[in-house]
C-alpha cells in the first residue's frame, strides 16, 4: 500500500511554503535564546519541529517534547496541539501507527476546543491517513470526506490541496472522472496560490497516473520521470521515494530490470536518510522480484536486510511505548507539583494571617494540615500505581524478549536444513532427476513445517501481547512428541541416530502447547547435539495423581558434576567450552522459565551408564481421564561422584 507521507508534513499556513528549509532553521535557531515571549518560544520551537522531519527525525522529536512541557507549564493550548501533532508526525514516520493515532487525536481534539477550523482538517486527514494504514478504508474516507465540508469554509486554504493531492491518490475508485479534474485543479490552483512546489510535485504524479490510465502510458511515465528528477533536485524526500514507488510497480510486470533500477534508487535514499518506512518497502519489493527470478543470492541479501529492518522495529517499537509511559507519569508528576505548590502558598497565606487572630489562624492550620494528609494520601496511592505500572511493564518486557528467543530458536533447525538443501542444490549437474526430486521434495517439507511453526507461534503470540496469560488445554503427549520430532528428521538420519517415541497414547497433560512444544524441541535437538552417532534418543512419560512427567534420555557423554546444580539457572556465571554449549545454555534457560510460569519443576541427571536425561514435570489436571498411566517411572540415577 502507497504511503503519502510527505503530504502530512509540509508546512501549513506558513503563507509562503519554505523554498530553503536549512536557511530557515539556521535563523530560527539563532533567533531562539532573544525570543522572550514564551507563547513565542514554543511557536518558534515547534516551527523547528516541523521544519526538521525531513532532515533529522530524531530532532523533530526532541523540539516537539520541548514545545510541549513549555506550552503545559504556561497553559499555552495552541503550542500543546502544535506538539502533539508533530510528535504523531514522528511517531508515524517510525512505524507506530497506534502511538501516532493517539498523538493526533489528541491534538484534534485540542484543535476542536479552541476553534481553530484548518488545523482541524488536518487533524482529520493526518488520523484518516493512520486510518488507511491499517486498511481501515471506510473510517479514512469518512474522515477525508468530513475535513473537505469543514474545509469549504476556510478563509485560508492552504491544507486544501493536501487534503484533495491525498485524497486522489488513496481512492481514485471512490471519485468520479468529472470530480477527479475539479479536485486536481483545486489543488494546483490552491499551492500554486501558495507557491507550494512539493504539492505541485504530486499533482503531476496524480496528472501521470491519469494518463496511464486513460492509455497514454508513455507520456504518463515520461512525467513521473520528471517529477522524480525534480523531487531529488528539490530534496523533498517523501515526495521523491512516492513517486520512485509509483515507477517501479509500474514496470514491475513487463520490465523488473528497470523496476529494480527505480526500486534500488528509493531504497538508497531511504538508507541514507533512515526512513525505516521506505526501507521497508523498496526492500520487500526487491526481495519479491529476485525470489521470482530464483536469484538466490539477492533474495539472502534482501532478506537479511529485512530482518533487520524488522528487528530494529520491535526495538523501536517497545521503546516508544515506554516513551508514551513516561510523558503520561511526568504529566501526573506536573500535575502533582503543581498542587504541591499551591498549597505551599496558602500556608504562607495562613501563617501570616496567625499573627493577626489567633483563634480563626488555629482553626484553619487545623483544616489545612487535613489536607496535606489527605493529599499526602493521594500522592502515595499515586506512587504505588506508578510502581505497579513499571512493575508491569518490566515483566511484559522480559516476557516479549522470551517470544524473540522462541522464534529465533525454534526457525534455526528447519531454516539450517533449507540452508544445506540449498547448498547443495548448487551442484546440480552432479545429481539424477530422482535425486533432484527428493530434494527439493525435502526443501518442500521443510519449508511448510517452518511455515506451520511460525503460524501456530503467531497465533500463541496474538493472544500474548499485553502480557503472558497462562491458559492450560489438554493436549494429547504422544502426538506431540510425534510433531515436536518432524524438524529432526533429516538431521537424526545425518548423525546416524534413533529417535523413539516411548510414550503411551493414553497419557495427557494440561499445559500450554506452545510453551510446551518449544520445551520439547529444544530437549530433542539438544540431545542430537551431544549424541554420537549410532546411539538412540529415548523420549519417555508417566503420569500420576500429582503430575505429568517427561524425560528426553540421551547415550552422550553427560553433563559434568560442577554444570548440573546451575544449568537452568539466568543467573549463574556458566562457562561454555563452545558456542554449541552456550546456545543450548540460553535456550535451557528459557525453558526453565517457561515450566516455572506453568507452576511445574525441571531437572536434568546423568543417567547410570552414559548420557543425560533432560525433565520437566506438571500439574496432572484432577479429573479421571488423566489416572496414573500403565508406564512406570523411569530410573534416572546421577552419576556417582
Amino acid at each position: 500500500m502507497t504511503k503519502y507521507l510527505s503530504l502530512l508534513f509540509l508546512l501549513i499556513f506558513s503563507g509562503n511554503v519554505c523554498y530553503c528549509q536549512v536557511v530557515d532553521i539556521n535563523r530560527i535557531q539563532k533567533e531562539l535564546p532573544s525570543i522572550t515571549d514564551s507563547t513565542k518560544y514554543v511557536d518558534a520551537l515547534n516551527r523547528l519541529g516541523m521544519l526538521m522531519y525531513e532532515k533529522n527525525v530524531d530532532n523533530s522529536f526532541y523540539y516537539a517534547k520541548l514545545a510541549r512541557s513549555i506550552s503545559t507549564r504556561i497553559k499555552y493550548t495552541q503550542g500543546q496541539a502544535d506538539a502533539i501533532n508533530i510528535i504523531g508526525i514522528v511517531y508515524d514516520l517510525r512505524g507506530n501507527l497506534q502511538l501516532s493515532l493517539k498523538y493526533y487525536n489528541d491534538a484534534y481534539n485540542r484543535y476542536v476546543a479552541i476553534g481553530d477550523s484548518a488545523n482541524i482538517v488536518q487533524g482529520l486527514m493526518n488520523i484518516g491517513l493512520v486510518f488507511n494504514e491499517n486498511k481501515e478504508d471506510k473510517k479514512a474516507i469518512d474522515n477525508f470526506k468530513q475535513g473537505m465540508i469543514i474545509g469549504q469554509s476556510l478563509k485560508r486554504d492552504s491544507i486544501m490541496s493536501l487534503v484533495y493531492c491525498n485524497y486522489l491518490l488513496l481512492y481514485p475508485a471512490q471519485i468520479s472522472k468529472d470530480s477527479t479534474s475539479l479536485l486536481l485543479a483545486k489543488a494546483r490552483q490552491i499551492a500554486t496560490r501558495y507557491k507550494d512546489e512539493r504539492v505541485l510535485l504530486v499533482t503531476e504524479q496524480i496528472q501521470a497516473n491519469l494518463y496511464i490510465k486513460n492509455g497514454e502510458r508513455e507520456k504518463g511515465i515520461a512525467l513521473l520521470q520528471k517529477a522524480a528528477a525534480e523531487g531529488i533536485k528539490m530534496e523533498v524526500n517523501y515526495v521523491t521515494l512516492d513517486i520512485l514507488k509509483n515507477l517501479g510497480d509500474i514496470f514491475t510486470i513487463g520490465d523488473t530490470l528497470k523496476a529494480s533500477e527505480f526500486y534500488k534508487q528509493g531504497l538508497s535514499i531511504a538508507e541514507k536518510q533512515g526512513y525505516h518506512f521506505y526501507e521497508k518497502v523498496f526492500g520487500k519489493q526487491l526481495y519479491n522480484i529476485y525470489i521470482n527470478q530464483n536469484n538466490l543470492r539477492e533474495v539472502q541479501h534482501y532478506s537479511e536486510k529485512l530482518m533487520q529492518l524488522y528487528e530494529d522495529e520491535e526495538l523501536y517499537t517497545n521503546t516508544s511505548g515506554f516513551d508514551y509511559i513516561d510523558y503520561a507519569i511526568k504529566d501526573q508528576q506536573l500535575e502533582a507539583l503543581t498542587m504541591k505548590a499551591e498549597s505551599h502558598k496558602t500556608l504562607i497565606f495562613v501563617f501570616g494571617f496567625l499573627f493577626v487572630v489567633t483563634s480563626v489562624s488555629v482553626v484553619i492550620f487545623y483544616r489545612l494540615y487535613s489536607l496535606k494528609q489527605q493529599h499526602n494520601q493521594i500522592l502515595e496511592e499515586l506512587n504505588k500505581t506508578v510502581q505497579l505500572r513499571n512493575e508491569k511493564l518490566e515483566i511484559d518486557h522480559e516476557f516479549n524478549n522470551l517470544l524473540i528467543s522462541i522464534l529465533a530458536h525454534d526457525f534455526r533447525q528447519p531454516l539450517g536444513t533449507l540452508k544445506t538443501l540449498a547448498a547443495v542444490l548448487k551442484d546440480a549437474d552432479s545429481f539424477t532427476r530422482e535425486e533432484l526430486t527428493s530434494l527439493v521434495h525435502n526443501m518442500e517439507q521443510a519449508s511448510n513445517l517452518s511455515l506451520e511453526i511460525f503460524e501456530n507461534i503467531l497465533q500463541w503470540i496474538k493472544q500474548q501481547l499485553s502480557g503472558f496469560s497462562y491458559q492450560p488445554t489438554l493436549l494429547p503427549l504422544r502426538e506431540l512428541i510425534d510433531e515436536a520430532l518432524q524438524p529432526f528428521t533429516l538431521l537424526a538420519e545425518e548423525y546416524e541416530i534413533t529417535l523413539i517415541n516411548n510414550i503411551d497414547g493414553s497419557i495427557s497433560m494440561n499445559a500450554d502447547k506452545e510453551l510446551v512444544q518449544f520445551i520439547h524441541r529444544n530437549f530433542i535437538h539438544n540431545a542430537i547435539k551431544f549424541s554420537p552417532k549410532h546411539s538412540t534418543i529415548t523420549i519417555m512419560a508417566f503420569s500420576d495423581m500429582a503430575e505429568t512427567t517427561l524425560c528426553v534420555r540421551d547415550e552422550g557423554k553427560g553433563i559434568s558434576p560442577e554444570k548440573l546444580p546451575d544449568i537452568f539457572n539466568f543467573k549463574a556465571d556458566l562457562k561454555y567450552s563452545n558456542e554449541k554449549e552456550k546456545g543450548a545454555g540460553v535456550a535451557l534457560m528459557i525453558c526453565n522459565d517457561f515450566v516455572e510460569k506453568m507452576h511445574g519443576r525441571i531437572w536434568v541427571e546423568n543417567n547410570q551408564n552414559k548420557g543425560a536425561s533432560f525433565c520437566y514435570a506438571l500439574p496432572a489436571p484432577a479429573t479421571p481421564l488423566h489416572q496414573k498411566s500403565r508406564l512406570k517411572r523411569p530410573v534416572l540415577a546421577l552419576v556417582k561422584k
